[in-house]
């Protein structure tokens, strides 16, 4: 105990004999909380995707337009083919395989659930989990705009009476 009790003696001598480690010691840690939050971004961009279009509809293609219009995917290609898909992710060029099975927009139409498949490359297990993540945010984003779109137009009363 006494032997800790002399060092820290010895480094607080040191310390304040040389000014240059004062003020190092002060100004240091308010240059690290100014600049590390700047330097520090969470958010992924740039994650490319391959669309794997088996319906080829409308629905199919709106859905696959909206979400390479967003800043966060790229879209690298687009085939009928899920083994064009996966060598696109074997060679490192995609990130995230987006599958619409056939019949996705007869399913929207009949009132069922549209099936939409997402498969990360998860060699970057951040990009990939944040890719699925923002790809199922723009995918409900997508829902909700298609049931907007098929609800029909009631009066305001009738709201009021289903409540």
């Amino acid at each position: 105990m006494r032997s800790l009790g002399y060092l820290l003696q010895k480094e607080f001598r040191l310390i304040f004999r040389n000014p240059t480690i004062l003020r190092m010691i002060m100004i240091m840690p308010v240059i690290q909380l100014i600049v590390i939050p700047f330097a520090a971004d969470y958010e992924v961009k740039n994650i490319n995707f391959f669309a794997v279009d088996q319906d080829q509809s409308p629905y199919s293609r709106r859905l696959i337009q909206k979400i390479g219009a967003s800043t966060y995917f790229n879209e690298v290609g687009r085939s009928a083919d899920k083994n064009i898909a996966v060598q696109a992710v074997e060679r490192s060029g995609s990130d995230l395989i987006v599958t619409i099975p056939r019949g996705f927009e007869n399913d929207i139409v009949s009132g069922d659930h549209g099936r939409v498949f997402l498969e990360a490359d998860a060699v970057n297990g951040v990009k990939a989990g944040l890719g699925v993540s923002y790809a199922s945010q723009i995918i409900n984003q997508f829902n909700q705009e298609i049931r907007s779109e098929w609800l029909p137009v009631m009066p305001r009363s009738y709201y009021l009476l289903l409540k």
